[in-house]
């Protein structure tokens, strides 16, 4: 425990000598007590205590000015939400009403989601992370303006977009263990080799995968980067969902109708997979029905930022300061009436 204000125990001297005084009863009394009787057993005891319960509220009063405080204390300001990547397609062939409808879907999105930590991701060619996770929707509001066609290169590569929206998930856990090169090189295989595995167990022996999810939005064509179902299977190790809100193509993709439709089928077997769903962003009801879906969610804590801070104490010395003035006060103008 520490003081913050040691000083005020200076206070303690004049009322230590204010409290020898008063024992000592040089103060002016009665000129005659002949006819005052004389009280006996507990009811003397307690009429004798009012002094030393008075000096005692003023003992806790000062204590409490001084300001106790706990030693250092670690303390989560957290709240219950969920945290959710959403992952913006904003390659060439979302040029013009593709893109306007994602960015309507995801500004209703961001909307309704009050107690939710959100971030942006966007992917072309290549894909960067433009807003970390946060609660502050004006910041993703202005960030989500600023997202426009073809921002990250014209071809589409939706698992590189998938691939940094979970690196953004989990950046701050991953410290000098983990690395982003290392994990991408360890999903990119026929199979999950040791360092991916290894990561999903750090990850779960933290227990930090509950309610985290990512939301894709795109046409559902690509045609570079590493495959979809690489870094959704590191998901589904996980536990953690995805979704898919699928727009139609505006533009040509460079990719034969065929391979396109099967690319589509692969990418919604894969969402599924890890529990998701695929919503097609051209259908009011599946819209609808996508909200609702996030929305049925459960919420759990999510650490905003562990603190260490002292904890006040003086609330007990004040209880205690104003248990024995209430005391004294009985005592002095009740208990001594009492025959």
């Amino acid at each position: 425990m520490t003081i913050a204000n040691p000083w005020f125990f200076l206070l303690l001297i004049p009322f230590g000598l204010l409290y020898f005084f008063w024992k000592e009863k040089k103060y002016i009394g009665y000129s005659s007590l002949y006819h005052v009787k004389e009280t006996y057993g507990l009811k003397k005891i307690i009429n004798g205590s009012y002094k030393p319960i008075f000096f005692c509220s003023l003992f806790f009063l000062i204590l409490a000015l001084t300001h106790p405080q706990s030693a250092y204390q670690k303390e989560k300001i957290s709240l219950r939400g969920r945290e959710i990547l959403l992952c913006i397609d904003t390659s060439f062939s979302t040029t013009g009403s593709a893109i306007e409808t994602i960015k309507e879907i995801v500004g209703a999105f961001i909307k309704k989601r009050t107690n939710d930590i959100i971030g942006l991701s966007i992917f072309g060619t290549d894909a960067a992370l433009i807003t970390m996770p946060t609660m502050e929707t004006a910041l993703l509001e202005k960030s989500l303006e600023r997202v426009h066609s073809s921002q990250m290169g014209y071809q589409t590569s939706i698992g590189e977009g998938i691939f940094t929206s979970i690196t953004a998930l989990f950046e701050k856990e991953m410290g000098n263990k983990f690395t982003f090169t290392e994990l991408r090189d360890s999903i990119n295989k026929e199979y999950l080799d040791d360092y991916a595995v290894s990561f999903v167990k750090e990850m779960k022996r933290r227990d930090i995968l509950k309610n985290k999810l990512i939301i894709l939005f795109t046409d559902g064509i690509y045609n570079i980067g590493i495959s979809p179902d690489r870094p959704l299977r590191l998901l589904q190790r996980m536990g953690i969902k995805a979704y898919v809100v699928a727009v139609k193509a505006s533009d040509v993709t460079g990719i034969d109708p065929d391979v396109a439709a099967q690319h589509i089928r692969e990418l919604q077997e894969a969402v599924e997979s890890t529990g998701g769903k695929y919503f097609h962003a051209d259908n009011f009801e599946d819209v609808a029905k996508f909200y609702e879906e996030i929305d049925r969610i459960e919420k759990d804590e999510i650490v905003l930022e562990n603190v260490f801070k002292k904890k006040d104490l003086y609330i007990y010395p004040t209880i205690a300061s104003l248990f024995f003035l209430l005391t004294s006060v009985f005592i002095e103008n009740f208990w001594i009436r009492i025959p």
